[in-house]
């Protein structure tokens, strides 16, 4: 069976037979060999839909198991949470700042300062840092289809291969 781009090719090497002008006498020869490229080309086509498909079960069983994998990091994550949280807790209950163990040293110690932020319209504006605008598509889509006009934006319809 020939590849994809040689059925390509010969479609092309047709089209240029076709426009031959002394082959009109040979018109049932090239239908014929117009409609086995056409059953071949068919049949890669669908050979590669399903390769398509397969790959995008492959694609939704990986979110699966990153979803699945995510959860399970979340548990790890809030039992390692836990666990400090309880050592911590009856480290001070017993007034322990520090142990010294065989292979860790365990110590209570005071964290950097932060700030704490009670009410952000009460804070000055030199302490404010502007972000940069986001363009608000959905609504300028919605607009562009009802025929206003919106300079430096366009509405563009792209095509796109569809497998059902």
């Amino acid at each position: 069976m020939a590849k994809l781009y040689e059925i390509s090719e010969r479609y092309k090497n047709l089209d240029e037979l076709l426009d031959d002008p002394d082959l009109e006498n040979v018109k049932g020869a090239i239908e014929q060999s117009l409609n086995k490229i056409d059953e071949e080309f068919d049949v890669k086509a669908e050979n590669i839909a399903k390769l398509t498909k397969a790959k995008e079960v492959d694609s939704k069983g990986l979110d699966e198991e990153i979803k699945r994998l995510y959860a399970r990091k979340k548990t790890v994550d809030n039992q390692i949470y836990d666990l400090r949280n309880y050592l911590f807790e009856h480290m001070e209950m017993l007034g322990k700042q520090k142990i010294k163990g065989s292979l860790f040293t365990l110590s209570i110690r005071k964290n950097a300062p932060t700030v704490i932020v009670t009410d952000e319209e009460a804070v000055p504006e030199r302490y404010k840092i502007p972000q940069p605008y986001k363009l608000d598509k959905i609504t300028m889509l919605k607009d562009l289809k009802k025929n206003l006009k919106i300079n430096g934006a366009e509405i563009k319809r792209t095509v796109s291969l569809s497998i059902r």
